[in-house]
């Protein structure tokens, strides 16, 4: 048994990412491998190889498998003979479980969250927007990451603890000091890592705060978002959002009512073809400071991830981008 973002994940197949969960019970999400059918006539067929079956949402990668996503509570998956088992969970952990969490009608927003206090703060970003490279920032100074690149959003707009790690890619990982050697790869053709994160257990947190990541030809700029404008930006970075239709879409948007609400949202415009790590979170801890205690912002650094200077903002798998 396993434990992700609150759930106890019973596998078949061996799931390395995912914390043991701590004790035994029904599991909430049953995970097997097995044949798959392909959509039916009346599917709705959507773009990066997902679709919707009646209470079904399919993913078919091609190269790879066929995964079914049922009811917020089953994952089929059916690869091909002679698939990797890391490309296999690549997709499983990725888009296939972001459809199950959507499927238990949460706002799934493509991003990383990290604590402070008893809130978090969720960063988003398009894929290679640096969201991994600013999460690894924010532990070094003392921040527990609550969940990378997928961070589900429940009715109350609390995020949802998921894997403990973050993904970094090896110029990530020479910045931070920190040695490849005994990673796993998450791709074995890739130089791309996945780097656990001592953590303590954490509980769901409310989002108080959202930083849209973006790049552009001017300095380093923090704007607010406000109005309707809130809504068109937690819908562009919410991940799949090509699965945002029918009750999903319904959903999605009310889930986002609460956030608007609740949450401060702003737009990080970071210079383009610059290193600008550190001064982004700069920025986002000063903005976070105007609402609570500076002295909860002080950095502390965590054993295991050693001094990090400006880092470049992470590349992209652009093989597999569009699926992670």
């Amino acid at each position: 048994m396993h434990t992700g973002y609150g759930l106890l994940v019973d596998s078949d197949l061996p799931l390395p990412e995912l914390a043991p969960a701590p004790s035994t019970g029904t599991p909430d999400v049953v995970i097997r491998t097995g044949s798959v059918p392909p959509p039916g006539a009346d599917a709705s067929l959507l773009p990066l190889g997902l679709w919707l079956d009646g209470e079904r949402i399919g993913l078919d990668v091609p190269d790879v498998g066929r995964f079914a996503v049922d009811r917020g509570t089953a994952i089929t998956v059916d690869a091909l003979p002679g698939t990797a088992p890391d490309v296999v969970r690549l997709f499983l952990l990725g888009t296939a479980f972001g459809a199950l969490m959507l499927q238990r009608g949460h706002l799934v927003l493509h991003g990383n969250a990290f604590r402070v206090g008893d809130a978090c703060a969720v960063v988003l970003g398009h894929s290679g927007a640096g969201k991994s490279t600013l999460a690894a920032e924010m532990h070094r100074r003392g921040f527990d990451v609550l969940s990378d690149d997928v961070v589900p959003v429940d009715a109350q707009g609390r995020a949802l603890p998921g894997w403990p790690r973050i993904k970094l890619w090896q110029d990530a990982l020479d910045r931070l000091g920190r040695d490849s050697a005994g990673l796993r790869r998450v791709r074995a053709e890739h130089a791309k890592f996945h780097v656990p994160l001592d953590r303590p257990a954490l509980e769901p947190l409310p989002v108080r705060w959202l930083y849209a990541l973006d790049r552009h030809d001017g300095p380093l700029r923090l704007t607010p978002v406000t109005g309707a404008a809130v809504f068109t930006t937690l819908h562009e970075h919410s991940y799949r959002n090509e699965l945002l239709v029918g009750p999903h879409r319904r959903t999605h948007l009310a889930r986002s009512a609460v956030l608007a609400a609740s949450a401060r949202l702003a737009r990080l415009d970071r210079p383009r073809g610059t290193d600008s790590v550190a001064a982004s979170a700069e920025a986002v801890l000063a903005d976070i400071g105007r609402d609570v205690p500076l002295d909860l912002l002080d950095p502390g650094d965590l054993p295991g991830l050693p001094g990090l200077p400006d880092l470049p903002a992470v590349r992209e798998d652009h093989h597999a981008q569009a699926l992670r």
